[in-house]
């Protein structure tokens, strides 16, 4: 997949936004062509900053499901910053909904929105990624979806925790550790693994640990892998797919690891119905707000380093403007 554009980052904003992410990483491993309609619910989140400079990042970093026409939920991790005003991901995510192949961005979508609010809770924890979920408020509410779109969620959390039951993952990540060679939205056939069996630290009863079929002829189980992040997990049940997690992390050693007991752990969507609703009733207070404002500020002032490095060096690319490319290239890898 081409880029349409580099965007240049400061070194503090980009390394505020993956401080959670080095031990883990995320995208679908062997799976299979997912069709958008059978999980409409599902969106996409771009850094675009077309109105601003004419850029944009030409792949999705982290994935996400629609609650209503103006909430989306997805990983906290995907948008935490301890620096949002100097982030691309806090200023900058648009939310796309009904995206087959991540080549249609941004000239080949039926609408994309920006996020203006971005809420996670009090309790979450950027080092041990508990409690990894968060709603993005949006600036104006979708318009060429309906309720059908909406994310199913569970009633209960009894009946799927149970290796007899079917899940999917679903995400525009990469396929294997490093490599993202497909423009499709993903599947990935998994089955539940007890907390008690899924050997990472910090496990609590608000995860879910999954694992895979082997391929033999890669000996990489059926996963999550980078870019995935904050996408649904799907329980299938009597005909529907039931979002009953949001993909958080895996092995820390590569994507697919079969010597692990279980290769995906997601945040359980059950265990926060209550938070969720609060954020939906207009009743928590969001972390970050994102203006037009705070955006045109981080541009100019981009523009204005950019400049400066452009003035001591005869029109040659500084070292830190290297530095800055070499980041890029790396996040085209994606969180998970």
């Amino acid at each position: 997949m081409k880029k349409k554009a580099a965007i240049l980052s400061t070194l503090i904003g980009v390394c505020s936004h993956v401080s959670a992410a080095e031990d883990y990483t995320a995208y679908i491993v062997n799976g299979s062509y997912a069709n958008i309609t059978e999980f409409s619910s599902y969106v996409a989140l771009f850094v675009d900053l077309i109105e601003y400079n004419n850029t944009y990042y030409a792949g999705s970093y982290c994935g996400g499901t629609i609650l209503n026409a103006n909430h989306i939920l997805t990983a906290a991790h995907c948008v935490y910053s301890s620096n949002p005003d100097n982030n691309l991901y806090s200023l900058f995510t648009v939310v796309v909904p009904e995206l087959q192949k991540e080549s249609f961005y941004p000239y080949s979508i039926n609408e994309k929105k920006r996020v203006s609010k971005i809420y996670y809770r009090d309790d979450y924890n950027s080092t041990t990624l508990n409690n990894d979920l968060a709603i993005l408020q949006l600036e104006s509410a979708l318009t060429t979806i309906n309720s059908s779109f909406y994310a199913n969620r569970p009633s209960t959390d009894t009946t799927y925790r149970n290796a007899s039951e079917t899940f999917y993952a679903v995400g525009h990540g990469n396929t294997k550790t490093g490599v993202d060679d497909n423009d499709d939205l993903q599947m990935a056939s998994l089955t539940y693994v007890d907390n008690s069996s899924c050997n990472y630290s910090n496990m609590t009863d608000t995860k879910l640990c999954m694992e895979g079929a082997v391929n033999p002829s890669n000996g990489l189980e059926a996963s999550t892998c980078q870019g995935d992040s904050g996408g649904p997990l799907y329980w299938y049940s009597g005909g529907s797919y039931i979002q009953v997690g949001l993909t958080s992390f895996g092995p820390s050693t590569f994507c697919g690891d079969a010597s692990k007991s279980a290769t995906s752990v997601f945040t359980e969507v059950y265990d926060y119905r209550t938070w969720i609703d609060s954020v939906l009733a207009g009743t928590e207070v969001a972390k970050y707000v994102a203006t037009d404002a705070k955006r045109q500020a981080y541009v100019d002032r981009i523009g204005q380093e950019s400049s400066s490095s452009d003035d001591s060096g005869g029109g040659s690319v500084g070292s830190m403007s290297l530095l800055f490319i070499g980041i890029l290239a790396f996040f085209r890898r994606k969180p998970r």
